[in-house]
Order: C-alpha cells, then structure tokens, then sequence
C-alpha cells in the first residue's frame, strides 16, 4: 500500500509540476510571439503547442521529481508518517528505496525521450510559424503603403489579382525597382522589367533585367539544424543523470535538515536553481 501511495503522489506531483513549468514557460514565450501564434489559423498553431509541450514535459521531469520527492516527504515528516514506518521496524533505508521506485520510472521514461525530443524541434516549430506569419504578410502586401517585415521593405503602388503593380523592394543589401511584381510564396518574388541595386565590397552595382526572382534566405533556413541535435543530446543525457542527484538532493535535505515549511520551499528554490545553472552552463560551454 504505501508503494502504491508513494507512486500516486510522486507520480502525481513530478506531472504537475512539469507542466505548471511548461505553461509559465509558454506564457512568456507569448508575450514575445503571441501576435504570430493568434494571427494564423488553429491548424498552424496546434502543432507548435503540442512540441512544446512534448520537450518541455520531458525537460522539467528532474525538477518535478524534486518538488513532488520533497512535499511528499514533508507532508510525512509534518503528519507523523515516518514515525509510524519507523515504529514497524523500517529503516530510512527501505523507505528511500520506496521513495525511489517511482523516481526510476521517471529516469527510464526520460533517457527513452532523450533520444527523439530536443530544444531544436521546439525551434524548428517556432521558425514554422514565423515562415507561414510572414508568409501571410506578404501574399496580402496593401496597396502605397511600406510594408516592413524582418528584412524585407516592401512597397507597391497599385495590386490586381495578386499581381504588384510599381513595386519597390529591399531585401539587405539588395534593392529592386520594378514595372510588375508577383509573390510566388516561401519568400520568392518574380520581378520583371525593372532594375536591380546591390551592394558588394563597398561599391554599388546597378543593373536592368526583364525577369529576376528573389529568393529571402530567411524562408530557406527553416531546417532542423543536425549541429544543434548533437549538442542537445549531450544537454539531453545531463539533464537526465540530474535526476537521481536531486531526488537524493531532496530526500536528504528533507529528511536532514528541514523542519518547516518554509526551509522546504527553500530546499526546492535552491535545487532548481542549480539544476538550470548547471544545464545552462553546459549548453554555454559546448
């Protein structure tokens, strides 16, 4: 029975906590792209939400064994409960091992996720969005007005039917004047019979063309970069072998040196701290 319990609440709290950390997380993340995630159709955003919530459930499961192992063990050093298990002749050592029943189905289930979910896929969804957002943007350019999105200035005098009438673009270091102008999507324009400014070196060249296509780099970078996956799955297996260490972490600052509720809620303030320190100095270093 008190296995089962344990199991419960631990199980219980780490599922809890992992995704209170993963909403406040999303809603700062809103704040910086919420206009982006509101401004596209339910089919766009959906996906977004469910990575999201896939990496960061996975990524905070240490903290949430932290936080659930230290109330439950609170809670039963406040209501008496170890006392009794000690009384039944239990030593502290078979009820850590009770304790670390439900902590290593969470070690298993997280080395399994450490290899399929990384920060990167949580990025490539993001760039996603920001593509379709500015994709949007541009396939319903307003007619004699500047329009500004990330590196691309945009301008067009008259638009039939999709079709850009005297249109100026500047793209960096590029700059185009043309007599017709059409947004093919994913960041391609076809111009034709106009005239073509760059800059290169420190000179400017100037040339005519009756037909040119722009390609915006930024619409072709949206790929999962391998270079990152490598150094996030080093991330990935630090983030899991933390796991055993807070749960000790928490199990014996608890059990030692606790005795309110207060110190616990410091025990886990100080704990999540230097697991994020710890984490975000890896990723710096490497």
């Amino acid at each position: 029975m008190l296995r089962s319990l344990l199991l419960w609440r631990i199980t219980r709290g780490t599922y809890l906590t992992v995704f209170l950390l993963a909403f406040i997380l999303l809603m700062i993340q809103i704040f910086r792209i919420g206009f982006i995630i509101f401004g596209l159709p339910l089919s766009s955003s959906v996906p977004f939400f469910l990575t999201w919530f896939a990496y960061y459930g996975f990524f905070f499961i240490p903290d949430g064994v932290l936080v659930s192992t230290a109330l439950t063990l609170s809670d039963f050093k406040e209501k008496k409960l170890l006392n009794v298990l000690y009384s039944f002749q239990m030593s502290p050592a078979k009820v850590l091992l009770f304790f670390s029943i439900p902590v290593l189905f969470f070690f298993l289930l997280s080395l399994g996720m450490s290899f399929f979910l990384f920060e990167e896929n949580v990025s490539f969804a993001r760039r996603g969005l920001l593509i379709q957002y500015k994709d949007k943007i541009l396939e319903n350019i307003p007619e004699k007005v500047f329009l500004s999105t990330g590196d691309i200035v945009v301008y067009a005098s008259r638009k039939k039917e999709g079709e850009l009438k005297n249109v100026f673009l500047k793209y960096r270091n590029v700059q185009v004047v043309a007599g017709r102008a059409r947004y093919e999507g994913r960041g391609r324009f076809l111009f034709e019979r106009g005239s073509l400014l760059t800059r290169e070196g420190g000179k400017y060249f100037l040339m005519e063309f009756g037909r040119y296509w722009l390609d915006t780099e930024e619409f072709l970078s949206a790929e999962i970069r391998e270079k990152r996956v490598r150094k996030e799955r080093i991330i990935n297996l630090a983030n899991v072998m933390s796991i055993p260490v807070l749960f000790l972490f928490s199990f014996f600052g608890v059990l030692k040196l606790c005795r309110t509720h207060v110190q616990v809620y410091y025990l886990i303030a100080l704990g999540f701290v230097l697991h994020q320190l710890f984490l975000f100095g890896l990723k710096v270093s490497l």
